[in-house]
């Protein structure tokens, strides 16, 4: 059996309104190894990982080994909370169900993963606070075991929602939960146009992302907008900075800010007065991150940024191909996942949603793209930050 070390992702489990209920960290690499296989590889890497840089203060599901079932390991510490995915294979233990009662007693919250109404899974319902249902899997009766769950007063999160009606098929099941991606939610109604202050922002990104940056264009754009102007000049005097002395012009906050923190603090802007806005610009400036992290190289990162806006605003990406005047590549990558930019696109959106089927079908592996994203996660959460959102 291989012993590799654990690889994981950060999936957000998230309700209608995009608000987040907690973040899971699956294992992206297990290859039908379960958590009891895999105990004291992910003991050690528990020992490791600093929570805090990948889930923030929100509450974190990691995988409950046995040693944790049984209560002969300790948990890892997480400001928001912990609690403990439960394992199938957990469940049909002699001692499972007197493990998960223990945990119940104790007050940690639990997911009893890939729940199909078994017998045994049943006596649990009593004992967890929710349950993971497999709603691409055609075998099982969905709205007979949501019905379940539901009548035990437990609350029901979809895993595996996949394609652009996903999110509507789960919620119209019943779920209450989506586990994936933050963007997996109901959309609006109609696609939006740009409203001239978000024309006036992707001027500047636009800007940004060319090879000779014109900072007096820049500063030009951004002070016809006296709340950008302040947000600018806020930041670049920020402890965050540590710039020695104070810096009034606009022009020279521009220069030292460099492309990519003022491309953040623009898109900040643009998504400020919106639900959750923290972790919708984490999520953002993570993938932006991801990409950049894979393909080594900025256009990477305004692939990833402008990909993750168009989800975020509901803007349709065309508009914002035309808008910003990005280069035939990275139009093909964000309109098609074409080249080799689109297929580092496709990979770290599918890390996102967990599918890690889409991923090996890219030229990058689930380790790669698991490694990329656990590198930008806390980049963008100290961006996000310094935002002081």
């Amino acid at each position: 059996m291989s012993t590799a070390a654990p690889a994981f992702s950060r999936l957000a489990i998230v309700d209608r309104q995009r608000r987040v209920l907690a973040y899971a960290l699956p294992i992206t690499n297990a290859a039908g190894r379960t958590p009891a296989d895999l105990s004291a590889l992910l003991h050690e890497a528990y020992e490791s990982l600093d929570l805090e840089k990948y889930i923030a203060d929100r509450p974190a599901f990691i995988w409950g080994t046995a040693e944790m079932l049984d209560g002969t390991q300790s948990l890892p510490p997480a400001s928001g909370g912990l609690g403990l995915l439960i394992h199938p294979n957990a469940t049909l233990r002699a001692d499972g169900a007197e493990h998960v009662i223990a945990l119940s007693e104790h007050k940690v919250p639990t997911i009893l993963v890939n729940f199909e109404g078994t017998p045994g899974q049943r006596a649990l319902l009593p004992f967890v606070t929710h349950v993971m249902i497999d709603i691409s899997n055609p075998a099982l009766a969905l709205p007979g075991l949501i019905e379940i769950a539901h009548n035990a007063g437990i609350s029901v999160i979809a895993e595996n929602v996949r394609g652009k009606s996903g999110p509507a098929k789960a919620w119209t099941l019943g779920v209450d939960y989506i586990m994936g991606s933050i963007y997996q939610h109901e959309r609006p109604a109609a696609q939006r146009s740009l409203a001239p202050g978000e024309i006036q922002c992707l001027e500047v990104v636009r800007l940004l992302a060319q090879d000779e940056v014109d900072t007096a264009r820049i500063a030009a754009v951004l002070g016809s907008d006296p709340e950008m102007a302040v947000r600018v000049l806020h930041l670049v005097n920020s402890v965050a900075v540590g710039l020695p002395q104070r810096v009034d012009s606009l022009h020279r906050s521009i220069v030292m800010l460099g492309p990519t923190r003022l491309t953040t603090l623009v898109m900040a802007s643009l998504i400020s007065s919106r639900v959750q806005q923290m972790d919708a610009l984490w999520f953002l400036l993570a993938r932006a991150a991801a990409c950049r992290e894979l393909i080594g190289d900025d256009t990477g990162y305004t692939v990833g940024l402008l990909s993750a806006f168009a989800e975020e605003t509901g803007i349709p990406i065309d508009i914002l191909i035309e808008k910003t005047l990005v280069s035939a590549e990275v139009a093909a990558a964000l309109s098609s996942y074409e080249g080799e930019l689109g297929a580092t696109l496709r990979a770290v959106v599918a890390h996102e949603h967990g599918d890690i089927q889409s991923i090996t079908e890219t030229s990058w592996t689930p380790e790669q793209v698991s490694e990329a994203y656990l590198t930008a996660l806390p980049w963008a959460l100290d961006t996000v930050r310094q935002l002081n959102l």
